[in-house]
């Protein structure tokens, strides 16, 4: 079957293609101000490609002695590029002389090659194996990585790559079983029309999904920051509440009785008095530290606000719900926090309330607020059981 269009075509619109996916990488730098280096990356890798691409649709207005070499340097350094921004747009950091390495291993490798019609099928086969081997590269660096399992859409830019590399190993397999035509990398055919395609399509492919990927860590970021407390790390009150509904709601298995527990520091305006408000803040993320130890998978707990915590503990009975409550303020008194040569004491007045009710957690919040309020007047340090020292507050 005859083509209607020539590949070069196809090559000056995947030129074209690469090129508008450097702007596009460039283009997001202000949206993405904490990746913008590696968008640079990105940015310098389309551009190189598009430079390749160009060269191979104008193959024929170019010298004799550029006339394979130049495009081949240029598009294998493009692959080169790519692979170690996207290495880099997950946390890797490779040393930079290693990318300069491969830089001049692929010069010199594509010169020696030279430009003789009679090496095409070599040319071809080279070309296939690099970017083949690259790209694979890419697929194995995603899967080690951590977004893989918890990002979805790095493994849709996994299988583009993967489906890149693909591409590279059949066209070389067609290569070896039919020769490489006369002509290369323009010479007409369907194969070689889906190949070239392939290339078009594969700089705005990659643009798209790490533009997804990018605004996907953004909203990721946003939603941390709306449900984080923002020194110690735990959850934000509102976030706390609405987890907690979840709990009550669906609780774990055997996990019935459920109690919520207010936590006051003692004392704690003392310690930014005596020591600062930047020693209070770590004695906050301290605080916020041991407890969290200290519940470990038996509940939720936020900061409420200032040096006040709140807690919802599930437990298999009363008594092990005696005895986690108990624990949590055992271990805040036994871990005190050390300040260089200071050592800075740290209690806790606990208010406990029983709840099983999700619909309760307001209500059930004052009782646990007064039943802090009777342990401060007791002698704090202590944990005061809503039903046990105290008559039901008027609410």
């Amino acid at each position: 079957m005859g083509l209607d269009f020539d590949p070069r075509t196809i090559f000056l619109v995947a030129a074209c293609t690469a090129a508008l996916g450097s702007v596009t990488f460039l283009a997001l730098q202000p949206i993405h101000p904490r990746s913008a280096a590696v968008l640079r990356r990105h940015a310098m890798a389309m551009a190189v490609m598009s430079a390749a691409l160009l060269l191979f649709a104008l193959r024929d207005a170019l010298l004799p002695s550029f006339t394979h070499v130049a495009p081949n340097i240029l598009a294998t350094l493009g692959i080169a590029l790519c692979a170690d921004a996207t290495v880099r747009t997950f946390d890797r950091d490779p040393p930079q002389r290693w990318l300069a390495l491969q830089a001049l291993a692929i010069v010199a490798l594509w010169i020696a090659i030279g430009n003789d019609p009679a090496d095409s099928l070599a040319r071809v086969l080279v070309f296939s194996i690099l970017h083949a081997a690259y790209g694979f590269g890419i697929v194995v660096a995603l899967t080690r990585n951590p977004a893989w399992g918890g990002e979805r859409y790095v493994r849709v830019l996994g299988a583009a790559f993967a489906t890149y590399a693909t591409a590279h190993v059949l066209r070389g397999g067609l290569a070896l079983a039919g020769g490489s035509p006369a002509g290369g990398a323009t010479a007409p055919g369907v194969a070689q029309v889906a190949f070239i395609l392939l290339f078009a399509l594969m700089p705005i492919v990659l643009a798209l999904v790490l533009q997804t990927i990018l605004h996907a860590r953004v909203t990721g970021e946003l939603r941390v920051r709306a449900t984080t407390d923002e020194l110690t790390g735990l959850y934000t009150r509102g976030h706390f509440f609405e987890l907690a509904r979840r709990h009550l709601a669906h609780p774990p298995a055997g996990r019935t009785v459920h109690h919520l527990l207010m936590i006051d520091l003692d004392h704690f305006k003392s310690v930014n008095d005596r020591f600062g408000h930047s020693v209070g803040d770590r004695a906050l993320c301290h605080a916020a530290r041991v407890l969290r130890a200290a519940i470990r998978g038996n509940g939720l707990l936020s900061r409420y606000g200032g040096e006040e915590f709140c807690a919802l503990i599930s437990s298999r009975d009363e008594e092990e719900a005696r005895r986690t409550i108990d624990a949590l303020r055992q271990a805040l008194e036994s871990a005190p926090l050390r300040a260089g040569p200071m050592t800075i004491a740290l209690t806790a007045s606990v208010g406990a309330v029983p709840i099983d009710d999700a619909d309760a957690l307001g209500r059930v919040l004052v009782h646990a607020d007064h039943c802090v309020y009777r342990a401060k007047t007791e002698g704090r340090n202590r944990v005061v059981r809503y039903g046990e020292t105290l008559a039901e507050p008027a609410v």
